[in-house]
């Protein structure tokens, strides 16, 4: 539970009025250039420990691609082991001296490792082991929210965001547009995956994620520490005309469903996007969330 504090006032008012505080060719490995590179680099490397790519140390998942591997380095996940195609080692020059300063091993592998670690997936010649994440249970995150990051504090809900490209996307649009944390719910909804990763171009690794059991409940705990709650629907006010107070939750709704009707009662204000004449019936959630928090922004630096 979020232990409940008085709510900050906005910078507006309730409806109520009370104010609130490719995968790249390689070539391949049974070409008699390449076994012979191989024979010679592992003759280079006699005495030398290599690191395991397996035990009970290193334990966690395989990622892969160049912008997946990245992202991670730079975030805050633990990589415990990256595999670098022996093929590119200029290319990766950069990765691996990031991964060596993260303290992580590099090891130099041939094309048919590396499509054994990710299942056949386009690696582009880069994978990385790291931890599963461990992160702050929500509540623990709210109580950890200085005063000044608690007033800026975005939080994105997803409710039963399914599409794990859906999912990927949002994450990419939230760190992009300042938010602090996503929301996801624990049934029906999609989870970090590769496919999440690689649509998010990394960016999910850069963001809190907590998968919560009953959003509708978690909401009216946010409320009680003084977040609003605004979502988005076709049949809400226009985002510009509303005011988005902070700290602020804005809940996204299923493919095809939208919002459920009990979360949706524990919103504080329905919010739409315009749109021309000659618009569809609605956009995709994730392009939804990105102009939805761009608008957001907008009204924080106004």
């Amino acid at each position: 539970m979020v232990p409940p504090m008085n709510r900050r006032s906005g910078k507006g008012k309730s409806k109520r009025g009370k104010p609130r505080s490719g995968r790249s060719g390689f070539a391949s490995p049974s070409n008699p250039f390449k076994m012979q590179m191989k024979k010679r680099e592992a003759s280079a490397g006699k005495g030398e420990k290599r690191p395991a790519l397996h035990g009970k140390r290193d334990s966690g998942r395989w990622i892969y691609g160049r912008h997946v591997v990245e992202e991670s380095l730079e975030g805050q996940a633990r990589v415990h082991v990256v595999c670098v195609f022996h093929g590119q080692k200029t290319m990766y020059a950069d990765i691996v001296e990031r991964a060596k300063r993260r303290g992580a091993s590099v090891r130099w592998v041939g094309k048919d490792e590396l499509d054994r670690l990710t299942e056949g997936g386009a690696h582009q010649g880069l994978a990385a082991k790291i931890a599963e994440r461990e992160g702050k249970s929500l509540q623990a995150f709210v109580a950890s929210l200085s005063e000044a990051q608690k007033k800026s504090c975005v939080l994105v809900a997803l409710d039963q965001i399914q599409d794990p490209h859906n999912f990927g996307a949002i994450a990419r649009s939230a760190v992009c547009l300042g938010a602090s944390g996503l929301l996801t719910t624990e049934f029906r909804s999609a989870t970090i995956s590769q496919t999440v990763l690689q649509t998010s171009a990394g960016a999910i690794q850069k963001i809190p994620s907590f998968r919560v059991t009953n959003l509708a409940q978690t909401l009216t705990q946010l409320k009680e520490n003084g977040f609003w709650i605004y979502g988005a629907d076709a049949s809400g006010v226009d985002s510009w005309k509303a005011t988005l107070n902070r700290p602020m939750v804005l809940v996204i709704g299923a493919e095809g469903k939208g919002i459920r009707p009990l979360v949706k009662s524990h919103c504080d204000e329905i919010v739409k996007i315009p749109q021309s004449a000659a618009g569809v019936a609605s956009l995709n959630a994730s392009c939804a969330a990105s102009v939805l928090l761009y608008e957001a922004l907008r009204q924080a630096n106004a």
